[in-house]
């Protein structure tokens, strides 16, 4: 959904469609609801009939793109009957922060792009921190790197958490804590199990290119 709404082609037809943008999706069976939440710039905007139009065709627009039925809904929030921007999702500058939601760093999604509170998650927010040395940021990354490497390489296993603990003061390679929850229906053999802790090991030593992947914008951090 985020590459959708930022793509070139849909910021160029649709001017109005702010940075600033939340989303909230929900499945249940074959049926997916979802919910957006997009500041829109009032400069793009004519009057209130032109805000419903635009957010009409964003509608659309996003349906055509997702390629398969949804319920999609758009500022829930709008009042159909309004006559000003004040009952409105409009803002000067397309961001949140105007209407008092900052959306600082820690407040955004984790590094698997996704806000899991049925699922373990970090609360440490991962952008905006030290792609050198500051666990916040390596440790988030290195984890769900490591979960999907797991995940991919290991037959059988169904699920992966990776946690990792720091130790202030120790480099940042040796984590006071490493621990991986598995979930194999069918068991892990002793073999898979040296793999895994392998692959974690290898991780860590690893830790000074993830940095200049970061720093080269190689691995999007959310």
């Amino acid at each position: 959904m985020a590459d959708i709404l930022n793509s070139d082609d849909l910021r160029a037809e649709i001017p109005a469609l702010g940075r600033d943008f939340k989303v909230m999706g929900k499945r249940a069976g074959d049926r997916m609801d979802i919910t957006l939440a997009v500041a829109f710039i009032d400069r793009w905007v004519g009057d209130v009939a032109d805000y419903f139009a635009v957010k009409a065709r964003l509608v659309q627009r996003v349906q055509e793109r997702l390629g398969q039925v949804c319920m999609l809904q758009i500022n829930t929030l709008d009042d159909p009957c309004a006559r000003d921007e004040s009952s409105l999702y409009l803002t000067v500058t397309g961001l949140s922060a105007e209407q008092g939601d900052d959306g600082e760093v820690g407040r955004g999604n984790r590094v698997n792009g996704l806000i899991t509170p049925y699922r373990p998650m970090s609360l440490e927010a991962a952008a905006g921190k030290n792609p050198a040395a500051h666990v916040g940021k390596l440790y988030n990354v290195l984890a769900h790197l490591l979960a999907q490497r797991i995940l991919n390489e290991t037959d059988g296993v169904t699920d992966v958490t990776v946690r990792l603990l720091s130790a202030i003061g120790s480099p940042i390679n040796q984590p006071q804590l490493a621990a991986v929850d598995v979930r194999a229906p069918g068991g892990l053999s002793p073999e898979q199990r040296r793999g895994i802790q392998e692959r974690v090991a290898q991780g860590l030593d690893e830790l000074p290119m993830l940095t200049r992947q970061l720093v080269n914008g190689d691995i999007p951090v959310c």
